[in-house]
C-alpha cells in the first residue's frame, strides 16, 4: 500500500515508523565518523577539506545532521561554480527546516544494527519529495530556511533546479526521466574514464568492483556510442589464463572476469572468450578451500602453498563465482558442476526460515559425523620427496600420509596459545588430509567424516527479514535464479536470497567495506523476487537515491554517508565516491533494456537478441554464412528423438506403460553411464541430434565421463555445456539409452535397454520399436526388470 505526500510516493511503512517503538536504522555514528572523514573525490575538490557530508540533491548544498536537531540539516559547505543552484543564496551555518512551504516533520533515527527498518528517514526522505515536485513543474525548490541558526525567524530561499520532470509511477520502466538520466550518468562514466588529471587515462578506476561495475553499466545500458570502450576491454580478455598458484587478491577479479566474459560473449558471440572462460572455470574449485566452495581474498592454492592463513570466510566471493557459472550454464559453456553444486549447499546451510542468514561468510559447518573437533598440523618430512601432489605447493596429496616415514611437527607447538595434541596426526594417519607446502614442509587436516548434503526445500520460504549485509544474499539469489537447474528447490532458495537483499530497500546500502558492492547488486536481486508488491516498494524506495545522490555539476552521482559499516571500513570513500555509486544508478535504470543475463535477459519479456548485439555478432553471423564449412553438418534426428516429447497417452499407444523399481532403475542407470562412457573412450559418438530437458534446441553429445557427466553440443550455436547426470530427467537418461541403441545397431542387449528405459519414461510406442528389434534373450532379462 502506498499513500501520496505532496504528490511523491512514499511507502506507508516509513510514515508508520513514527508510531513503530524499535528504533529504525539510519546514519551511524562513532565519535566523529562519519562527518570527519576525507573523501578522495577529484569531483568534490572545491570543498577544500572533501569532507563526507550529506548531497542533498543537484542543490549544491552539503550537509549533516545532528542527533539532537534530528528533523534538520546544517549546511557544511555550498558549491561557488556557475552550475551550482545555492551559489550566493545559501551559506554554510544555515539550517533547513522544510522546503515548498512545509517544514521537515519526521526524525532522522541514528545507530548500528537497531532492527530491521533501515533507511534514510526523516528529512531526507521528506526532502527528496520535494526536490521530485520541485523539477516536476518549473523547476524551483524552495527551501525554508534559519540563517546561521537564527531562531527568530525563517526566510524561503527559492533554488532554480532543472524542470526535467517526474519519474513515471512505473519506474525505472516507461519512463522519460529515467532514458534522460541513464545516458548522463553513462556519459560521467566515460568522461571519467578517460580523464588523465587524478588518474591514468583510458581507465576504470574503483578496485576490482568499480571497474567491473562501471564496465557492466555500460554493456547493460545498449548505448551504441560507448561499443569502443566495450569492445577494448573485451580484446584485453582474449590471451587470459588462470593459475590458482598466482598471489594477490585474484578471487574478486575471477568472481567478475567470469561475469564480464560472460556477458560479453553473450552479448557479442565473441568465440575468442571461450578459452579464457574455460581456463578460469578449471581454476576456479582450487581457488576455494580444498574446493569446498568458500573464497577469501586470495587463491587458496596461493595460501597455502607458503604456508599462509587465509583472511576470513567472504560469502561474497563465492557468489560472484556462482553468478559467473550460472551464466556459463545459460550459455553452454564449460564450468565445474561440482563447484556449482558445493556452492549451492553452502547458500542451503546459511537459509533461515525467515531470511538468509548470511552478514560476511556463511554459516558454520555442522558438528563432525565422527565427533571430531577440526584441527591441522604442520609436519617437517626427512625425506622431501615423500608426499607430493603432483602439482605442486598449495594443492592435496592424493595418497594422503600413506608413503610418509620420518616427520616432525612443528606446529602447533606448546608455547602457541592455540596449541591442542596432535596425537591424533599419527592414529588417524589412513585417514587425514594432507597439502603439499614449499620445500620439505606439509599441512596435515583433520578428517571431520563426509559433511550430509542437505536435501532441497521443498517449499517456498516466507522471507519476512532482511541482513545486516545483503551483498552475498543478492549475488545467491541472482546466481541461483539465472542458472536455476530443473530443481523446484533450487530456485525456491534462490527465491528467498533474493528477497532477503530486497525486502528493505533502505538496507541496500548498509553492508561492510564497499557499500556499493551490495547495492548493486541488491538492485539486481530486486527483479527476481516474483513479488510484485515488494519490487514496487524497492525501486519507489530506490528513487530516493537517484534524487539524493545527484550532483549539480552533472558529475554522476554521489556516495553518501549512511550505512552500517563501522568507522573507517568503507573503502568506497577511497575507490570512488562518484563512480560507485553512478554504476549502481546505471545498472537501476538500465533494468527495463534487460540487456544482460544479470539486468534480466533470460526472464520472460527480455529484448530481442537483434536489440541487445553488438557489431561482432554481424560479423561472425557473416564470417559462419560465408564459409559453410566452418559448422558441421549434423542432419536431420532419427524418428525416436522427434517423436520423443510427445505424449504417452496418445491414442497410438496399444499398452500401459510398466515402471521399474528404484533399485532396478538405479541398475539401469549404471549400465547406461558405464555403456555411455565405454562409447565416448572408443570411437566417439556420432553427431545425432537429440532434444533434452534442458536445452530449447537439439544437442548432440560429444563425451561422457564415469561420473555420468556429459558434455553437450548446441546444434543452434555450437556452444558446448558439461552437465551432471542427475540434472537430467528420467526421460532424458531414456533418450540417451535411445542413442546408444542406435549407435550399436548389432547390439540386442543395447536395444532392449533402450526399449525399457523408454517405456518406464512412458513411451511404450518408441519402446516397442526397441524391443522388437532386441532377441528374444535380451528381451526377456531386461524385461523381468519391470516384475
Amino acid at each position: 500500500m502506498h499513500i501520496k505526500k505532496n504528490g511523491y510516493t512514499i511507502v506507508s511503512l516509513l510514515l508508520a515508523m513514527l508510531t513503530v517503538s524499535s528504533p529504525v536504522f539510519g546514519i551511524m555514528e562513532r565519535g566523529g565518523w562519519p562527518w570527519n572523514v576525507e573523501l578522495r573525490s577529484y569531483y568534490d575538490n572545491d570543498l577544500g577539506h572533501r569532507m563526507w557530508f550529506l548531497n542533498l540533491g543537484p542543490t549544491g548544498i552539503r550537509a549533516r545532521i545532528f542527533p539532537d536537531n534530528p528533523d534538520r540539516f546544517v549546511v557544511e559547505h555550498v558549491f561557488q561554480d556557475d552550475k551550482s543552484p545555492a551559489r550566493g543564496l545559501v551559506e554554510e551555518g544555515d539550517v533547513i527546516v522544510g522546503a515548498n512551504g512545509s517544514q521537515f516533520s519526521t526524525n532522522h533515527r541514528f545507530g548500528r544494527r537497531l532492527g530491521m527498518r533501515t533507511g534514510w528517514d526523516g528529512p531526507l526522505l521528506e526532502l527528496a519529495g520535494h526536490i521530485e515536485d520541485s523539477q516536476g513543474r518549473d523547476g524551483v525548490l524552495t527551501l525554508m530556511i534559519r540563517q546561521q541558526g537564527d531562531q527568530s525567524r525563517i526566510v524561503n530561499v527559492d533554488l532554480q533546479l532543472e524542470p526535467v520532470g517526474r519519474f513515471a509511477e512505473t519506474f525505472p520502466y516507461h519512463c522519460p526521466r529515467s532514458e534522460r538520466l541513464l545516458e548522463e550518468l553513462c556519459d560521467f562514466i566515460v568522461r571519467d574514464y578517460t580523464e588523465g588529471n587524478w588518474k591514468s587515462e583510458n581507465r576504470f578506476y574503483g578496485s576490482t568492483h568499480g571497474e567491473a561495475h562501471q564496465l557492466l553499466a555500460l554493456m547493460a545500458s545498449g548505448i551504441e556510442k560507448y561499443e569502443p570502450i566495450i569492445e577494448r576491454h573485451r580484446r584485453q580478455f582474449y590471451n587470459n589464463t588462470y593459475n590458482p598458484a598466482t598471489g594477490g587478491f585474484r578471487m574478486w577479479r575471477w568472481g567478475y572476469e567470469a561475469i564480464l566474459m560472460g556477458e560479453m560473449y553473450h552479448l557479442y558471440d565473441d568465440r575468442n572468450l571461450i578459452e579464457p572462460m574455460k581456463s578460469l572455470a578449471e581454476a576456479m574449485p582450487w581457488g576455494s578451500f580444498n574446493r569446498n566452495g568458500i573464497y577469501t581474498h586470495r587463491s587458496h592454492i596461493n595460501i597455502r602453498g607458503r604456508g599462509g592463513r587465509p583472511y576470513a570466510s567472504i560469502a561474497a566471493i563465492s557468489g560472484l563465482q556462482m553468478v559467473g557459472m550460472s551464466i556459463f550454464r545459460h550459455l553452454g559453456l564449460h564450468y565445474e558442476d561440482d563447484l556449482y553444486e558445493t556452492i549451492y549447499q553452502l547458500y542451503l546451510r546459511s537459509a533461515r526460515p525467515d531470511r538468509m542468514n548470511i552478514a560476511y561468510g556463511f554459516s558454520g559447518p555442522p558438528p563432525s559425523p565422527l565427533g571430531r573437533d577440526e584441527r591441522h598440523a604442520v609436519i617437517e618430512l626427512k625425506n622431501p620427496e615423500e608426499a607430493l601432489s603432483g602439482k605442486g605447493p598449495g594443492y592435496v596429496v592424493p595418497h594422503g600420509m600413506s608413503n610418509i616415514t620420518e616427520y616432525e611437527i612443528t606446529w602447533p607447538h606448546k608455547d602457541d596459545h592455540r596449541w591442542k595434541p596432535t596425537d591424533w596426526v599419527e592414529d588417524e594417519r589412513d585417514e587425514n588430509i594432507v597439502e603439499e607446502l614449499e620445500g620439505n614442509r606439509r599441512r596435515v587436516n583433520r578428517f571431520l567424516g563426509e559433511e550430509n548434503t542437505l536435501p532441497d526445500p521443498t517449499r517456498p520460504y516466507d522471507t519476512t527479514a532482511t541482513v545486516d549485509h545483503v551483498a552475498a544474499s543478492a549475488i545467491g539469489g541472482v546466481a541461483m535464479l539465472l542458472g536455476s537447474p530443473p530443481r523446484e528447490g533450487w530456485r525456491y532458495l534462490g527465491l528467498h536470497a533474493a528477497r532477503t537483499s530486497s525486502i528493505r530497500a533502505g538496507a541496500a546500502f548498509d553492508g561492510h567495506a564497499a557499500s556499493n558492492l551490495h547495492a548493486f547488486w541488491s538492485v539486481l536481486a530486486s527483479i527476481r523476487t516474483e513479488d510484485p508488491e515488494m519490487k514496487r516498494e524497492y525501486l519507489d524506495y530506490m528513487k530516493t537515491f537517484l534524487i539524493l545522490s545527484q550532483t549539480h555539476d552533472g558529475n554522476g552521482l554521489y556516495l553518501q554517508p549512511w550505512g552500517r559499516d563501522r568507522p573507517n571500513a568503507n573503502s568506497d570513500t577511497s575507490f570512488g565516491p562518484r563512480i560507485l555509486p553512478t554504476a549502481t544508478g546505471v545498472m537501476l535504470l538500465s533494468l527495463p533494456r534487460r540487456r544482460l543475463l544479470i539486468t534480466g535477459a533470460d526472464m520472460d519479456g527480455s529484448v530481442p537478441q537483434s536489440q541487445r548485439t553488438g557489431s561482432l555478432r554481424g560479423q561472425t553471423q557473416s564470417r559462419l554464412s560465408q564459409n559453410g564449412s566452418s559448422r558441421p553438418s549434423w542432419g536431420q534426428p532419427p524418428a525416436w528423438a522427434q517423436e520423443q516429447r510427445e505424449s504417452n497417452q496418445r491414442s497410438t499407444q496399444t499398452r500401459a506403460a510398466r515402471t521399474l523399481s528404484d533399485d532396478n532403475l538405479a541398475r539401469l542407470e549404471r549400465a547406461t553411464i558405464r555403456t555411455l562412457h565405454q562409447l565416448s573412450s572408443g570411437n566417439g559418438f556420432s553427431p545425432i541430434p537429440m532434444q533434452l530437458s534442458i536445452s530449447s534446441s537439439n544437442v548432440i553429445l560429444l563425451e561422457a565421463n564415469e561420473d555420468g557427466s556429459l558434455t553437450l553440443q548446441s546444434v543452434k550455436n555450437q556452444r558446448t555445456a558439461r552437465v551432471a547426470w542427475d540434472y537430467l530427467t528420467s526421460n532424458d537418461h531414456a533418450v540417451l539409452a535411445a542413442l546408444i541403441a542406435t549407435m550399436r545397431e548389432d547390439s540386442s542387449d543395447a536395444q532392449a535397454l533402450a526399449g525399457v528405459y523408454l517405456e518406464h519414461a512412458g513411451s511404450v510406442r518408441q519402446a516397442d520399436s526397441f524391443l522388437e528389434k532386441a532377441n528374444e534373450n535380451s528381451r526377456n532379462r531386461f524385461e523381468a526388470l519391470f516384475e
